[in-house]
Protein backbone atom coordinates (compact mmCIF):
# COMPACT_ATOMS: atom_id res chain seq x y z
CA UNK A 1 0.00 0.00 0.00
CA UNK A 2 1.13 3.13 -0.58
CA UNK A 3 2.42 5.19 2.45
CA UNK A 4 1.29 8.34 2.20
CA UNK A 5 -2.60 7.99 1.02
CA UNK A 6 -3.63 11.82 1.42
CA UNK A 7 -2.68 12.84 -1.81
CA UNK A 8 -1.73 15.91 -0.09
CA UNK A 9 -5.24 16.57 1.65
CA UNK A 10 -6.22 17.86 4.89
CA UNK A 11 -7.90 15.60 6.45
CA UNK A 12 -10.32 17.84 7.88
CA UNK A 13 -12.34 17.23 4.56
CA UNK A 14 -12.48 13.53 5.65
CA UNK A 15 -14.66 15.13 9.11
CA UNK A 16 -18.54 15.60 8.90
CA UNK A 17 -20.46 18.60 9.16
CA UNK A 18 -21.93 18.25 12.90
CA UNK A 19 -24.44 21.82 12.53
CA UNK A 20 -26.72 22.72 10.00
CA UNK A 21 -25.58 24.84 7.21
CA UNK A 22 -26.77 27.89 7.10
CA UNK A 23 -27.03 27.10 2.86
CA UNK A 24 -30.35 25.26 2.80
CA UNK A 25 -29.10 23.33 -0.28
CA UNK A 26 -25.55 22.36 1.15
CA UNK A 27 -24.71 19.25 0.87
CA UNK A 28 -22.67 16.84 3.32
CA UNK A 29 -22.30 13.40 1.79
CA UNK A 30 -20.64 10.36 2.27
CA UNK A 31 -21.04 7.48 -0.76
CA UNK A 32 -19.63 3.87 -1.71
CA UNK A 33 -19.50 1.31 -3.75
CA UNK A 34 -18.37 -2.21 -3.41
CA UNK A 35 -17.26 -5.05 -5.86
CA UNK A 36 -17.51 -8.63 -4.63
CA UNK A 37 -14.30 -10.50 -6.73
CA UNK A 38 -17.06 -13.48 -7.16
CA UNK A 39 -18.74 -11.18 -9.22
CA UNK A 40 -22.12 -12.66 -8.19
CA UNK A 41 -23.14 -10.16 -6.43
CA UNK A 42 -22.11 -6.71 -5.67
CA UNK A 43 -24.00 -2.44 -3.72
CA UNK A 44 -23.27 -0.70 -6.76
CA UNK A 45 -23.78 2.49 -5.05
CA UNK A 46 -25.34 3.65 -1.16
CA UNK A 47 -24.93 6.97 0.55
CA UNK A 48 -25.77 9.38 2.87
CA UNK A 49 -26.55 12.78 2.27
CA UNK A 50 -27.09 15.57 5.24
CA UNK A 51 -28.81 18.55 3.43
CA UNK A 52 -29.07 21.95 4.83
CA UNK A 53 -33.18 22.11 4.79
CA UNK A 54 -34.18 18.79 5.95
CA UNK A 55 -30.78 18.23 8.02
CA UNK A 56 -32.42 15.89 10.62
CA UNK A 57 -33.35 13.70 8.19
CA UNK A 58 -30.51 12.62 5.56
CA UNK A 59 -31.39 10.98 1.99
CA UNK A 60 -30.34 7.69 2.05
CA UNK A 61 -30.01 5.62 -0.97
CA UNK A 62 -28.64 1.63 -1.71
CA UNK A 63 -28.65 -0.49 -4.48
CA UNK A 64 -27.78 -3.86 -4.54
CA UNK A 65 -27.22 -6.23 -7.65
CA UNK A 66 -27.17 -10.08 -7.68
CA UNK A 67 -25.80 -12.58 -10.76
CA UNK A 68 -29.39 -13.84 -10.81
CA UNK A 69 -30.95 -10.87 -11.44
CA UNK A 70 -32.57 -9.68 -8.67
CA UNK A 71 -31.71 -5.53 -7.65
CA UNK A 72 -32.75 -3.74 -4.77
CA UNK A 73 -32.62 -0.30 -3.87
CA UNK A 74 -33.34 1.80 -0.98
CA UNK A 75 -34.08 5.83 -1.50
CA UNK A 76 -35.37 7.01 1.42
CA UNK A 77 -35.17 10.33 3.59
CA UNK A 78 -34.81 8.65 7.63
CA UNK A 79 -33.56 10.46 11.23
CA UNK A 80 -30.23 10.94 11.90
CA UNK A 81 -28.68 8.55 14.18
CA UNK A 82 -27.56 9.29 17.37
CA UNK A 83 -23.64 8.99 18.35
CA UNK A 84 -23.48 10.66 14.74
CA UNK A 85 -20.41 13.13 14.93
CA UNK A 86 -17.21 14.59 12.89
CA UNK A 87 -15.81 10.74 12.55
CA UNK A 88 -19.63 9.34 12.14
CA UNK A 89 -22.73 9.79 9.82
CA UNK A 90 -25.50 7.33 10.24
CA UNK A 91 -29.57 7.88 9.03
CA UNK A 92 -31.82 4.92 9.51
CA UNK A 93 -30.54 1.58 8.89
CA UNK A 94 -27.23 2.99 6.94
CA UNK A 95 -23.72 4.22 8.89
CA UNK A 96 -20.43 5.30 7.84
CA UNK A 97 -17.19 5.61 10.02
CA UNK A 98 -14.00 6.99 9.67
CA UNK A 99 -11.34 4.90 11.33
CA UNK A 100 -8.70 6.77 10.66
CA UNK A 101 -8.62 9.63 7.56
CA UNK A 102 -7.72 8.53 3.90
CA UNK A 103 -7.13 4.92 4.81
CA UNK A 104 -9.81 3.24 7.05
CA UNK A 105 -13.68 3.20 6.86
CA UNK A 106 -16.50 0.98 8.30
CA UNK A 107 -19.99 0.79 6.64
CA UNK A 108 -23.23 -0.95 8.10
CA UNK A 109 -26.76 -1.55 7.21
CA UNK A 110 -29.29 -2.89 8.83
CA UNK A 111 -32.80 -2.86 7.40
CA UNK A 112 -35.31 -3.26 4.49
CA UNK A 113 -35.10 -2.82 0.42
CA UNK A 114 -37.43 -3.16 -1.98
CA UNK A 115 -36.59 -6.17 -4.25
CA UNK A 116 -36.91 -6.25 -7.98
CA UNK A 117 -35.07 -7.14 -11.57
CA UNK A 118 -32.55 -5.96 -13.46
CA UNK A 119 -34.91 -6.66 -16.45
CA UNK A 120 -38.05 -5.14 -14.90
CA UNK A 121 -35.90 -2.38 -14.15
CA UNK A 122 -34.87 -1.77 -18.14
CA UNK A 123 -38.57 -0.99 -18.60
CA UNK A 124 -39.02 1.25 -16.09
CA UNK A 125 -40.92 -0.47 -13.24
CA UNK A 126 -40.68 0.53 -10.19
CA UNK A 127 -41.35 -0.63 -6.79
CA UNK A 128 -40.96 -4.42 -5.62
CA UNK A 129 -41.34 -5.94 -2.09
CA UNK A 130 -39.61 -4.78 0.67
CA UNK A 131 -36.78 -7.52 1.90
CA UNK A 132 -34.47 -7.64 4.83
CA UNK A 133 -31.17 -6.39 3.93
CA UNK A 134 -27.84 -6.12 5.95
CA UNK A 135 -24.14 -5.65 5.55
CA UNK A 136 -20.89 -4.59 7.57
CA UNK A 137 -18.04 -3.89 5.47
CA UNK A 138 -14.46 -2.47 6.16
CA UNK A 139 -12.70 -0.58 3.62
CA UNK A 140 -8.61 -0.39 3.44
CA UNK A 141 -7.72 2.77 1.18
CA UNK A 142 -5.23 1.49 -1.52
CA UNK A 143 -4.74 4.50 -3.66
CA UNK A 144 -4.04 7.97 -2.59
CA UNK A 145 -8.00 10.13 -3.24
CA UNK A 146 -8.27 11.70 -6.72
CA UNK A 147 -9.59 15.49 -6.15
CA UNK A 148 -12.07 15.83 -8.91
CA UNK A 149 -9.95 19.40 -10.95
CA UNK A 150 -7.54 18.91 -9.23
CA UNK A 151 -5.35 17.08 -11.96
CA UNK A 152 -4.26 19.70 -14.46
CA UNK A 153 -5.37 23.27 -15.44
CA UNK A 154 -8.11 22.04 -17.82
CA UNK A 155 -9.85 20.43 -15.23
CA UNK A 156 -9.36 22.69 -13.03
CA UNK A 157 -10.83 25.46 -14.72
CA UNK A 158 -14.21 23.48 -16.15
CA UNK A 159 -14.57 22.48 -12.46
CA UNK A 160 -14.64 26.09 -11.58
CA UNK A 161 -17.18 27.15 -14.51
CA UNK A 162 -19.80 24.30 -14.48
CA UNK A 163 -17.70 21.08 -12.38
CA UNK A 164 -18.56 22.17 -9.65
CA UNK A 165 -22.38 22.30 -9.61
CA UNK A 166 -22.51 19.12 -11.26
CA UNK A 167 -19.97 17.22 -8.82
CA UNK A 168 -21.36 18.87 -5.73
CA UNK A 169 -18.54 20.88 -4.70
CA UNK A 170 -15.41 19.61 -3.29
CA UNK A 171 -15.19 15.90 -4.47
CA UNK A 172 -12.93 13.19 -4.50
CA UNK A 173 -12.71 9.39 -4.81
CA UNK A 174 -10.73 6.78 -3.17
CA UNK A 175 -9.82 2.89 -4.49
CA UNK A 176 -9.67 0.60 -1.79
CA UNK A 177 -9.86 -3.14 -0.91
CA UNK A 178 -13.07 -4.08 1.08
CA UNK A 179 -13.99 -7.26 3.80
CA UNK A 180 -17.13 -7.82 5.18
CA UNK A 181 -20.47 -9.91 5.21
CA UNK A 182 -23.85 -9.59 3.16
CA UNK A 183 -27.33 -11.03 4.52
CA UNK A 184 -29.99 -10.36 1.92
CA UNK A 185 -33.18 -12.48 2.87
CA UNK A 186 -31.58 -14.60 5.70
CA UNK A 187 -28.61 -15.60 3.45
CA UNK A 188 -25.45 -14.50 4.40
CA UNK A 189 -22.32 -14.09 2.12
CA UNK A 190 -18.92 -13.19 2.66
CA UNK A 191 -17.67 -10.14 0.69
CA UNK A 192 -13.56 -9.75 -0.72
CA UNK A 193 -13.16 -7.37 -3.43
CA UNK A 194 -12.48 -3.75 -4.31
CA UNK A 195 -14.37 -0.97 -3.79
CA UNK A 196 -15.08 3.37 -4.27
CA UNK A 197 -15.35 5.52 -1.90
CA UNK A 198 -16.75 9.38 -2.74
CA UNK A 199 -16.87 12.43 0.21
CA UNK A 200 -18.61 15.28 -1.28
CA UNK A 201 -19.15 18.92 0.85
CA UNK A 202 -21.37 21.67 -1.80
CA UNK A 203 -24.46 22.44 -3.35
CA UNK A 204 -25.52 20.09 -6.30
CA UNK A 205 -27.55 20.84 -8.61
CA UNK A 206 -27.62 18.26 -11.51
CA UNK A 207 -31.02 19.82 -13.35
CA UNK A 208 -28.78 20.69 -16.61
CA UNK A 209 -26.45 17.94 -17.01
CA UNK A 210 -26.22 16.18 -20.22
CA UNK A 211 -25.15 12.74 -19.30
CA UNK A 212 -22.07 11.18 -18.61
CA UNK A 213 -19.75 7.95 -18.13
CA UNK A 214 -18.17 7.00 -14.72
CA UNK A 215 -15.64 4.66 -14.18
CA UNK A 216 -13.03 3.19 -11.97
CA UNK A 217 -11.78 0.13 -11.16
CA UNK A 218 -8.55 -1.45 -8.85
CA UNK A 219 -6.54 -4.39 -10.60
CA UNK A 220 -4.61 -6.87 -8.45
CA UNK A 221 -1.32 -5.63 -9.30
CA UNK A 222 -2.31 -2.14 -8.24
CA UNK A 223 -2.71 -0.44 -11.59
CA UNK A 224 -5.90 1.48 -11.29
CA UNK A 225 -7.89 4.17 -13.20
CA UNK A 226 -10.67 6.45 -12.57
CA UNK A 227 -12.69 8.49 -15.35
CA UNK A 228 -15.84 11.24 -15.29
CA UNK A 229 -16.81 13.04 -18.25
CA UNK A 230 -20.24 14.65 -19.33
CA UNK A 231 -21.53 14.19 -22.68
CA UNK A 232 -19.94 16.78 -25.21
CA UNK A 233 -21.98 20.09 -26.60
CA UNK A 234 -23.11 20.42 -30.21
CA UNK A 235 -19.29 21.51 -30.64
CA UNK A 236 -17.75 18.31 -29.13
CA UNK A 237 -16.82 20.38 -25.90
CA UNK A 238 -17.40 18.41 -22.52
CA UNK A 239 -18.50 20.82 -19.19
CA UNK A 240 -16.08 18.22 -17.54
CA UNK A 241 -13.58 15.64 -18.74
CA UNK A 242 -10.96 14.30 -16.39
CA UNK A 243 -9.12 10.74 -15.82
CA UNK A 244 -6.35 9.21 -13.96
CA UNK A 245 -3.97 6.09 -14.75
CA UNK A 246 -1.72 4.38 -11.79
CA UNK A 247 1.05 2.37 -13.48
CA UNK A 248 2.40 -0.64 -12.19
CA UNK A 249 5.30 1.42 -11.17
CA UNK A 250 2.91 3.34 -9.15
CA UNK A 251 3.13 6.67 -10.84
CA UNK A 252 -0.36 8.33 -11.25
CA UNK A 253 -0.78 9.91 -14.41
CA UNK A 254 -3.35 12.84 -15.47
CA UNK A 255 -5.83 11.74 -18.37
CA UNK A 256 -8.54 12.79 -20.14
CA UNK A 257 -11.51 10.07 -21.73
CA UNK A 258 -10.69 10.68 -25.49
CA UNK A 259 -13.29 7.79 -26.21
CA UNK A 260 -15.78 6.86 -23.60
CA UNK A 261 -18.68 4.26 -24.34
CA UNK A 262 -21.71 6.37 -24.01
CA UNK A 263 -25.22 4.59 -23.23
CA UNK A 264 -27.26 4.75 -26.91
CA UNK A 265 -29.74 2.09 -25.68
CA UNK A 266 -31.37 -0.13 -22.63
CA UNK A 267 -29.57 -3.21 -22.56
CA UNK A 268 -28.70 -6.62 -20.55
CA UNK A 269 -26.03 -7.47 -19.05
CA UNK A 270 -22.52 -8.31 -21.26
CA UNK A 271 -22.56 -5.33 -23.59
CA UNK A 272 -18.96 -3.85 -24.37
CA UNK A 273 -18.32 -0.83 -22.89
CA UNK A 274 -14.63 -0.12 -23.90
CA UNK A 275 -12.82 3.31 -23.32
CA UNK A 276 -9.83 5.12 -24.54
CA UNK A 277 -7.39 7.02 -21.75
CA UNK A 278 -5.46 10.17 -23.10
CA UNK A 279 -2.16 10.80 -21.11
CA UNK A 280 1.41 12.62 -21.65
CA UNK A 281 2.61 9.25 -22.69
CA UNK A 282 0.10 8.21 -25.00
CA UNK A 283 -3.25 6.54 -24.82
CA UNK A 284 -4.97 3.53 -22.92
CA UNK A 285 -7.33 1.63 -24.10
CA UNK A 286 -9.38 -0.25 -21.58
CA UNK A 287 -11.69 -2.92 -22.60
CA UNK A 288 -15.05 -3.79 -20.21
CA UNK A 289 -17.99 -5.83 -20.34
CA UNK A 290 -20.96 -5.12 -17.88
CA UNK A 291 -21.59 -7.96 -15.77
CA UNK A 292 -24.36 -6.49 -12.98
CA UNK A 293 -27.22 -3.51 -13.59
CA UNK A 294 -29.45 -1.35 -12.24
CA UNK A 295 -32.00 1.15 -13.98
CA UNK A 296 -33.23 4.02 -12.33
CA UNK A 297 -36.08 5.76 -14.51
CA UNK A 298 -37.53 7.74 -11.24
CA UNK A 299 -35.49 8.97 -8.49
CA UNK A 300 -32.38 10.21 -9.03
CA UNK A 301 -31.92 13.86 -9.15
CA UNK A 302 -31.98 13.97 -12.86
CA UNK A 303 -34.78 11.24 -13.61
CA UNK A 304 -37.40 14.05 -15.00
CA UNK A 305 -35.17 14.14 -18.57
CA UNK A 306 -33.30 10.77 -18.08
CA UNK A 307 -32.21 7.25 -17.31
CA UNK A 308 -29.11 6.37 -14.95
CA UNK A 309 -27.47 2.78 -15.65
CA UNK A 310 -25.11 1.75 -12.65
CA UNK A 311 -23.20 -1.18 -11.95
CA UNK A 312 -20.25 -3.46 -12.37
CA UNK A 313 -17.72 -3.88 -15.19
CA UNK A 314 -15.43 -6.63 -16.21
CA UNK A 315 -12.54 -3.91 -17.51
CA UNK A 316 -9.38 -5.46 -19.02
CA UNK A 317 -6.20 -3.91 -19.13
CA UNK A 318 -3.49 -5.25 -21.26
CA UNK A 319 -4.56 -8.96 -20.18
CA UNK A 320 -5.30 -7.79 -16.49
CA UNK A 321 -8.76 -8.01 -15.38
CA UNK A 322 -10.63 -7.29 -12.17
CA UNK A 323 -14.00 -5.60 -11.00
CA UNK A 324 -15.28 -2.22 -11.28
CA UNK A 325 -17.25 0.69 -11.32
CA UNK A 326 -19.61 2.01 -14.50
CA UNK A 327 -21.95 4.80 -14.05
CA UNK A 328 -23.89 6.02 -17.12
CA UNK A 329 -26.41 8.70 -17.55
CA UNK A 330 -28.35 9.64 -21.13
CA UNK A 331 -31.15 12.08 -21.60
CA UNK A 332 -33.85 9.98 -22.42
CA UNK A 333 -34.56 12.02 -25.88
CA UNK A 334 -31.14 9.89 -26.93
CA UNK A 335 -32.36 6.98 -26.01
CA UNK A 336 -33.47 4.07 -28.42
CA UNK A 337 -37.10 3.85 -27.69
CA UNK A 338 -37.20 6.46 -25.46
CA UNK A 339 -38.83 9.76 -25.47
CA UNK A 340 -38.40 12.59 -23.00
Amino acid sequence: MTSDLTAGLDPMFEHFMTRRPDNPAMRDAAVMWVFDDSGQFALPRFSIDAVGEHWDEPVVTLNMAVADGRVLRLWEWFPAQAGNGVNALGAGPLRFECIEPYRRWRFSFDGEARQSTTALEMTGHFGGDLVPLAFDVEAEMAEPPWLMGGLTAEAAKAMQAAGNALMGGVRYEQLCRVSGWVRLSGEERKISGTGMRVRRQGVRNMGGAPGHCQHSALFPSGRAFGANVFWPDANGISPFNEAFVIMADGRRLAARVAEAPWMHKLVPVGDQAPLVLETAEGRISIEATTVLKMFDHHLFEMADTSVLEQGVARYVWDGEETLGLIERCTLRSRLEGLHS
